[in-house]
């Protein structure tokens, strides 16, 4: 594999209630559908279920970890809504968060543009 093209490749988990549609917050979704990008296609990797750590307003930040530690195959989560500890922790974990609602394919193009761009500086 050149340099270039291990750039070509990321997975995404994103939070979704039918693996369609980006519509559920990061800390209500109970799954996640698994999408990789590779050599111009996207490909459901996997569903994987999780336990919403988001009860009502507070979490539990040991529930969140678990539950990030779950993506560390991914490069991206995506949700509805992200909010910021998620955000920390999933950035500490060597993982970009992100809030694209919306049709799952939509996002994956955005991401491989985004993808893309930020490897022109690598």
């Amino acid at each position: 594999m050149d340099s270039n093209q291990q750039y070509d490749a990321f997975r995404v988990a994103f939070a979704s209630s039918d693996g369609y549609v980006v519509d559920t917050h990061f800390g209500r979704a109970t799954s996640f559908y698994i999408y990789q990008y590779f050599e111009g296609e996207y490909v459901f990797v996997e569903e994987r279920n999780v336990t919403p750590v988001c009860l009502g307003g507070s979490h539990s930040t040991e529930k969140m970890k678990e539950n990030v530690a779950q993506f560390s195959d991914c490069q991206y989560i995506v949700a509805l809504r992200i909010g910021m500890g998620a955000m920390a922790i999933i950035q500490d974990k060597g993982i970009t968060p992100m809030a694209l609602p919306g049709d799952i394919t939509d996002a994956m193009e955005k991401l491989r543009q985004y993808n893309e761009i930020q490897n022109l500086f690598a």
